[in-house]
């Protein structure tokens, strides 16, 4: 008789992965209280994701897309003006197989963004989006942990180790302050671009808390209020400290820290000399970590009796390790021309990570792509803000070790720090850093033994008093000893083989019945 002892662990299993292509093309008329469009100078979009929505062989993402456009007019009082406004999507994402029990993570990348002048009071705004949706279910899985019996039950088992989320956490941080203008500087007469960007520079772990440390840097493009309507644009960086706290936390855990930018608001004041050169500004953001504890298991993962024949109930299931989570930082500084016009002056620059190939070569993991970068300056040749576009690549490698280089890598790119400034008449420099989130994951599929039957006794009458067989390719000796039901012990001493010896394709075995 054999008396089974079953345990149970946690999963969170990937079921999926689907990248899909949403387009986005809608057109606008701006206010009444808006002059006409003359020219559009730039547009730029982000991301909110309201809500993902898992059905039986369905996945729905709701979401809006974020734009703002800066046009010319010919108003003699006022020529640079901003619109913001938003497209809402909702995809369906058919994917066989799924259901109600699992969970979806999704991603949204701009691919491409523009906007074209319809008529005098009209654009049309058009965007291809990237939901990039991992399906994952977790559920418990009991198995057979240890078996007790009269000798006769032969067990092979195997040590696992597997990857559990220990705590997710996410909480909300806000940043209140003010920009001030120099003094050299007129008041404002109104902004037409806010940017903000939230990096981390530092990470602590003290007692049960984790300190994270960080730079917001915003920005603002506005008009002067003077005769000519001259723009400005002014960026300052402020530093923040904010702790999690998690009881159970320790240094040995992996730690994977993100930031979301939430929307910011703005709104202009007076400073201690009754000048309208203040901007005060809140920028809330998110800060979200997963802590990842490594699990080890031994498990039995199949097993015979020589005496009874066995009904086993198994099932396979793929096990996610990871391995190791690192940032990289790797700086940046390129240059290029504007197509047409002269520089007199650079306002901003907006800075876009795409990726075209990630390999690996040699000791090295690299990863090819390009910058997509918009900047706004000042055209001295029309004396009105212009914009240009360009594509630069880039080129970021890490070392890896040869047990690294056999994990699936993950990678997750963002720039930050990114700054501009005119080098001669036609150039503008480009510097800023990139951030590369490296995490390195093993997938292994394994077959687990969930309960064991016995049936009705071995019959050995049929069986031949003496085999002489002859090992197939890839076939082991508890393959063979499996198959006549014979314990390992007993085949190694009949074959005189050693406790660890391989057996070689095309060697003879010899297999004698037992009585």
């Amino acid at each position: 008789m054999v008396k089974i002892i079953n345990d149970t662990f946690n999963i969170n299993e990937i079921i999926d992965s689907n990248s899909t292509e949403v387009l986005l093309e809608s057109e606008f008329t701006i206010t009444d209280d808006m002059p006409d469009i003359e020219r559009i100078v730039n547009i730029e979009g982000k991301t909110n994701l309201n809500n993902v929505a898992v059905t039986k062989d369905n996945i729905t993402v709701d979401g809006r897309l974020i734009y703002n456009i800066i046009y010319l007019s010919d108003n003699e009082n006022s020529t640079i003006h901003s619109m913001t406004g938003e497209i809402p999507f909702r995809e369906e994402i058919g994917i066989e197989g799924i259901s109600e029990d699992m969970e979806a993570f999704t991603d949204i990348f701009i691919d491409y963004i523009d906007a074209d002048r319809v008529t005098e009071r009209s654009f049309l705004v058009k965007a291809v989006l990237i939901l990039d949706t991992d399906i994952y279910m977790k559920r418990p899985v009991t198995y057979v942990s240890d078996l007790e019996s009269d000798g006769s039950i032969q067990a092979k088992a195997k040590n696992i180790s597997f990857s559990d989320t220990a705590a997710v956490l996410s909480e909300e941080v806000n940043i209140n302050d003010a920009v001030e203008l120099s003094k050299g500087s007129d008041e404002i007469e109104k902004i037409i671009k806010a940017d903000a960007d939230v990096y981390m520079t530092n990470l602590d772990v003290l007692n049960d808390k984790m300190l994270v440390e960080g730079i917001c840097k915003v920005g603002f493009l506005f008009t002067e209020n003077n005769d000519l309507h001259t723009v400005g644009y002014v960026s300052e960086e402020f530093p923040f400290t904010h702790y999690l706290e998690f009881e159970d936390l320790n240094e040995n855990m992996l730690k994977d820290i993100s930031i979301e930018v939430k929307d910011m608001t703005y709104s202009t004041g007076d400073n201690f000399d009754d000048e309208k050169k203040l901007i005060e500004f809140a920028l809330p953001f998110t800060v979200s970590a997963t802590f990842y504890s490594n699990i080890k298991k031994n498990i039995i993962t199949d097993c015979y009796s020589t005496d009874y024949e066995l009904d086993l109930l198994s099932e396979k299931i793929n096990l996610s390790s990871i391995k190791k989570i690192t940032d990289e930082l790797v700086p940046y500084e390129n240059s290029f021309e504007v197509p047409a016009g002269s520089i007199r002056d650079v306002y901003s620059a907006d800075v876009s990570p795409k990726v075209s190939e990630k390999r690996i070569a040699g000791n090295k993991y690299i990863i090819d792509g390009f910058l997509d970068v918009n900047v706004l300056y000042l055209n001295g040749d029309m004396n009105k803000m212009d914009k240009a576009f360009a594509s630069l690549p880039f080129t970021a490698s890490f070392p890896i070790d040869e047990e690294d280089a056999l994990s699936k890598i993950y990678s997750d790119l963002r720039v930050h720090k990114c700054n501009a400034y005119r080098k001669g008449n036609k150039s503008v420099n480009i510097s800023c850093e990139i951030n590369v989130g490296l995490k390195f994951k093993d997938d292994d599929e394994i077959t687990v033994i969930k309960d064991i039957a016995e049936r009705e006794p071995v019959d050995r009458s049929k069986m031949p008093s003496l085999i002489f067989r002859v090992v197939q390719s890839g076939e082991s000796l508890w393959d063979i000893a499996k198959n006549y039901n014979l314990s390992i012990n007993y085949l190694k001493e009949l074959n005189d083989l050693s406790e660890d010896q391989a057996l070689e394709a095309g060697t003879k075995i010899i297999i004698a019945r037992s009585v």
